[in-house]
Formats: structure tokens, sequence, C-alpha cells
């Protein structure tokens, strides 16, 4: 069983933490091959992701990051905002000693490599973007949903609305009403790793997802000049029966700025691989999309 092991995970994941000028970063590492820095998606922890990293370990040296405010990684020392996860990508290089990485996104990281990609450009080898949010349009919310929820944004942002927000999050008898809520808003799944993540949920934490979710409303890439990143090459991946964003306008959307594109279709009935779905089961139903990758964009 040992070699069986060693065969299918033949490196080991390693974490760290490295101080940066905005953040002490948390990450862990697995693999060999190109570089790979994978943005997470909101409130991701490292272990909530170990199965992805050794998937992408299979081509890459991959590298995943807790956003600063989420768990090992300290908050940012100024105020939130996506363009300065940009800045500390590019920290992150300088510290792994590195020129230019590959990278990935997924869900929300979407907007966080978009602003990364018109932000250093020539810093990056080419994307990879699975399910990614990169427009309020591309939202499959009615008219209704997303006007309550914009409506909802400024109450959001008050201290005391987050406090009530957290004191919900915290108490076993509350939070299964916030996980409802949640569900409405983003229609997340209901399972026990949520609802323990929000027991224990840190106001940092809470302070930049409502960031986040404002972005995600808002989020409008269209007027931005791409043209700095025009010939990276573009890796897009997703189900055409997400649920929670539509295929056709982010494909034609990516498709229309980076014109050196490549998409792998699926046609999975949800948004985000669910927790027991291991690293066997990405191997056997996302296998195409490294497939693809080995193939580059010749083939």
């Amino acid at each position: 069983m040992l070699g069986f092991l060693n065969r299918l995970f033949p490196h080991k994941i390693t974490f760290h933490t490295v101080s940066l000028p905005l953040t002490d970063l948390h990450y862990m590492k697995y693999g060999s091959g190109e570089p790979l820095i994978i943005f997470p998606a909101t409130i991701s922890r490292l272990s909530n992701w170990t199965n992805l990293l050794q998937f992408m370990g299979d081509k890459y040296t991959a590298y995943f990051f807790e956003l600063p405010g989420h768990g090992f990684s300290s908050a940012f020392r100024v105020p939130y905002k996506s363009e300065l996860v940009a800045r500390t990508f590019t920290d992150l290089l300088d510290a792994l000693k590195l020129d230019t990485a590959n990278v990935m996104g997924f869900s929300f990281g979407g907007i966080l490599t978009l602003k990364t990609v018109l932000a250093f450009p020539e810093r990056i080898r080419s994307l990879i973007l699975y399910a990614p949010c990169i427009s309020h349009k591309a939202l499959r919310y009615s008219q209704s949903r997303l006007t309550v929820l914009k409506n909802l944004l400024p109450f959001f942002s008050q201290a005391k609305f987050q406090q009530l927000l957290l004191t919900a999050a915290h108490n076993q008898h509350t939070v299964n009403s916030l996980i409802s809520f949640l569900q409405f808003a983003g229609r997340l799944e209901r399972t026990m790793e949520i609802k323990e993540t929000l027991l224990h949920l840190p106001p940092e934490t809470l302070s930049t997802v409502v960031v986040q979710i404002s972005e995600i409303l808002t989020a409008d890439f269209e007027g931005e000049d791409f043209s700095a990143a025009s010939n990276i090459p573009l890796y897009f991946a997703m189900s055409v029966n997400d649920p929670l964003l539509d295929f056709h306008f982010t494909r034609d959307f990516l498709q229309k700025k980076f014109p050196n594109f490549k998409a792998t279709r699926f046609d999975f009935p949800f948004h985000q691989l669910p927790k027991e779905y291991d690293y066997p089961y990405l191997k056997k139903n996302m296998g195409e999309l490294l497939r693809t990758l080995n193939l580059g964009m010749s083939g």
C-alpha cells in the first residue's frame, strides 16, 4: 500500500509562511515542473484544496495560498481590495525567486486573476481559469435576487451589521439561518464543512468576504484593455450546467479578450466540486483538463 501511495503521490505537500510587504502569506506547495500559482476562491482554507493541489501537481510545481485575512495568512496591512492580491502575487514570485509563473483561478479567483493580468501581464506565462467569476453579468441570478443583494451591500459594510453576522455565525442555534441566507446569496452547498468554517469565522475574514461579495456583484471587465496580455495562452474549463455562472457568456468574453484560447467543457451539475470528490475522482473526471494543458496551444 505504501508503494502504491508513493507512486500516486511522488511528492510531499509542504506548508510555508512567507513575510511579504502587505501580508504574512500562508501557502502550500506540491509537484514538479513549471510553477503554477493557484488563486483561491473566497473563504478558502488550505485543507480544503489539497486534492486540487495534487491534481495540478501532476504537471506543475503548484502553489496554493490562503487569501490575506483567511486561515493563517494575516490580513492586509491596509483595507482589503482585490488589486492588493495582484501585488501580493508579484511579491510572492519575488520571494520564490521566480520571474514568471502560470496562474490558475477558480470562481472568485477569476476576478483575482484578471486583475493580476491587467496589472502584471509580463509576469504571467499562461492562464488557467476554471468556472471563473469574471462579470456580474454572468451571474445566474434573477433580477429580484440581484436587487435584494445590492440593496443589502451598504449594510454589509457597517461594523455593527458585521458584528451581528458574526454573532449569528458563532452560534450553533443561528448558524443554519446564516447558511440559508448564503445559499440564497450564492447558491452555496449546505455542508458540515461550511458550518464549521462559519462557527469559527474570524472578524478579518468576514470583512474581506464582504468586499469580495461587493466585487462579485459589480465586476465588469468589458471596458478594460487586455491588449498587453492578449498573447498569454488562456485555458478555460467550465461546466455548461454550472448553476451559478453562465457558461456561454464567460466563454465568449474570455475568447474575445484572449485570442490564444482553448476550452474544455464539462457537464457537472454543480459549480464547486463537492469535498468527497477526491484526487482519484479529479483524475477520472477532470483529466481532460490536464490533457489539454499537456497538448498546449499547438494541440
